[in-house]
C-alpha cells in the first residue's frame, strides 16, 4: 500500500533552491471556449482570470494549485489528446460527484480504481479527449 505522509521531505543535496509548491499545470487545447465551459461547469473550478480566446486560469474552489487553459501556443498540441499529462482533482464526496459526472454524460476512461491500495480513482476525458483524474480526498 502506498503511503504518503505531508511531513516527509525529499531533498537534493545537489540541488541549490528546492522546488517549494505546484503552480498549475498548462493545457495548450483547440476548442478554448468549450474547454473552459467543461472545467468550470462540469468540474466546478472557479475562474480566476480569463483572456478571451487566449488564457484561462482556474483553480479548484478550496484549493491551491491551478489549471491553465491556454491556445497561445498552438505548436504544443500533440496529434494525440492526452499525451504527457494527466491532472487529478480531489473531492469531498467521491460517489456524489462520480455520480454527478455519469448523468451529465461525461465520458470515463475507466472503472474506477485504487480501492484495493487504500485510494478511490475515476478517469473522465475532456471534451477533447484528454484524460483528467478525480480522486476521493
Amino acid at each position: 500500500m502506498l503511503v504518503w505522509s505531508r511531513a516527509e521531505s525529499f531533498e537534493c543535496p545537489e540541488v541549490q533552491m528546492a522546488i517549494q509548491r505546484m503552480m498549475m499545470v498548462t493545457i495548450q487545447v483547440r476548442d478554448f471556449d468549450s474547454m473552459v465551459t467543461w472545467y468550470r461547469d462540469v468540474l466546478g473550478l472557479k475562474v480566476l482570470a480569463l483572456e478571451e480566446d487566449e488564457f484561462c486560469l482556474l483553480r479548484a474552489p478550496h484549493g491551491s494549485a491551478t489549471i491553465g487553459l491556454a491556445t497561445d501556443h498552438p505548436d504544443r498540441i500533440p496529434e494525440r489528446p492526452g499525451v504527457g499529462w494527466s491532472p487529478s482533482f480531489a473531492v469531498d464526496d467521491f460517489d456524489a460527484f462520480v455520480a454527478g459526472l455519469r448523468s451529465r454524460g461525461v465520458t470515463f476512461d475507466a472503472t474506477e480504481e485504487g480501492a484495493d491500495e487504500g485510494y478511490r480513482l475515476v478517469r473522465v476525458r475532456d471534451p477533447e479527449g484528454n484524460a483528467v483524474g478525480i480522486a476521493a480526498g
